[in-house]
């Protein structure tokens, strides 16, 4: 059985096709991603895949999602490989979608309704799905959600400071996202530290070229995360604010601008984009700021200072981490972020190794912490087309 795996992203769109055979692992056949999708950045779109040991990267139209899936879809079709399911990562399934779900005519009426919870990222895997009915009509297809894996959290951290009928009305509450990233990284991390996941304590940093998040985990359970009721909530962002004062947004209102106004400029224009001028792509940011650029340099500042303040306080929520990994694109490049974020933290037990840090990039997974740390602290390249696999063809052999 071969299974198609879409990643869509807020700023990229990852791919992987498996060949499984019961009884063996799973074989990845073809993998790539598309890279800056329907972004400001001072880079073109390109899409980069490996097919047959043989890394291929061509320029694309990628100002849209669909778009993306059309490029992709090409590529696959170019070399030949047969497709027997697809299974889509969804960011926000809401209260209604906590496990994997197959797509249909009637699923997608419900999934239209959770684009207002995640309007950069619901929208963008709706139209890929709409796609890949299109182009592979017989094929079925699931949906496998980045809000499973915080379904438990605590009520103490997953409420807000809301009048209770309020909250219970539009179902206000921290959903959490990246689920998918955090299931794989824990479970990873446990193995390389060949320790039991129920006995550990660990802060995991999904950094990501759109979307970033911090979550703090115990025993393989979500104790709370800096993405909340949305995606845009928590840390600095390629284009989005993160944590913002309430009242800024009133008083945008009071200005005169309107919801739809006020969205896009939170989720499109803010972040790193907004505070740099520049550009959403955190790599080119620290580029400039190296050069001397002010703007660089207070953006990634501001991006480097959210991150440490989650770091200090999950490090109190969990009573000390066993483990700090970093994930995703940023997380396992970006070597200058991992040493402003855990640098001057060794009061509490945090040593970062500086030369192995430097050299950990690249999609390495690497141990980055100095002898003396007390707390270990990770790189490992996440793997959520896996998860979302494992989920599909347990749906499908049910």
């Amino acid at each position: 059985m071969n299974v198609l795996i879409l990643n869509c992203g807020s700023s990229s769109q990852g791919f992987k096709l498996y060949a499984r055979t019961p009884g063996q692992e799973p074989a990845v056949v073809i993998a790539g991603k598309a890279h800056n999708v329907a972004t400001e950045t001072q880079q073109a779109p390109f899409v980069q895949w490996t097919w047959a040991e043989t890394t291929e990267t061509a320029q694309y139209d990628l100002s849209t999602h669909a778009r993306a899936a059309e490029a992709i879809l090409d590529i696959l079709q170019d070399t030949g490989v047969g497709i027997d399911a697809v299974g889509h990562r969804f960011v926000h399934g809401g209260r209604e979608f906590t496990r994997t779900t197959r797509i249909d005519a009637f699923t997608l009426s419900r999934l239209q309704k959770t684009v207002p919870l995640a309007p950069i990222h619901n929208p963008n895997t709706l139209s890929v799905i709409d796609v890949c009915r299109r182009r592979l009509p017989e094929i079925a297809q699931y949906a496998v959600f980045d809000t499973a894996f915080h379904a438990a959290m605590p009520e103490a951290t997953r409420a807000y400071a809301l009048p209770q009928e309020l909250a219970e009305e539009f179902d206000f509450r921290k959903f959490g996202f990246h689920g998918l990233s955090y299931q794989y990284v824990s479970q990873r991390t446990a193995d390389l530290l060949r320790r039991p996941l129920v006995d550990l304590s660990m802060i995991i940093c999904h950094l990501g070229t759109g979307g970033s998040s911090v979550a703090a985990v115990q025993g393989g359970r979500s104790l709370d995360t800096s993405m909340g009721y949305s995606p845009l909530s928590g840390l600095v962002m390629s284009t989005r604010c993160g944590d913002l004062d309430a009242q800024v947004v009133l008083q945008l209102v009071r200005s005169g601008l309107g919801a739809a106004e006020i969205e896009e400029l939170l989720n499109g224009r803010s972040g790193l984009l907004g505070l740099s001028g520049f550009s959403s792509n955190l790599a080119e940011v620290i580029a400039e700021a190296e050069k001397g650029d002010h703007t660089c340099q207070v953006a990634y500042g501001a991006y480097a200072a959210r991150l440490s303040h989650y770091l200090g306080a999950y490090f109190w929520l969990l009573g000390g981490a066993d483990v700090i990994a970093f994930t995703d694109d940023i997380g396992v490049n970006a070597w200058q972020v991992r040493e402003a974020a855990c640098g001057g933290a060794e009061a509490l037990g945090v040593s970062l190794d500086p030369v192995a840090n430097q050299r950990a990039v690249g999609g390495v997974t690497a141990f980055v912490h100095a002898p003396a740390s007390r707390t270990a602290i990770l790189v490992v390249p996440t793997d959520e087309e896996r998860v979302i696999l494992e989920e599909v063809v347990a749906q499908v052999e049910d």
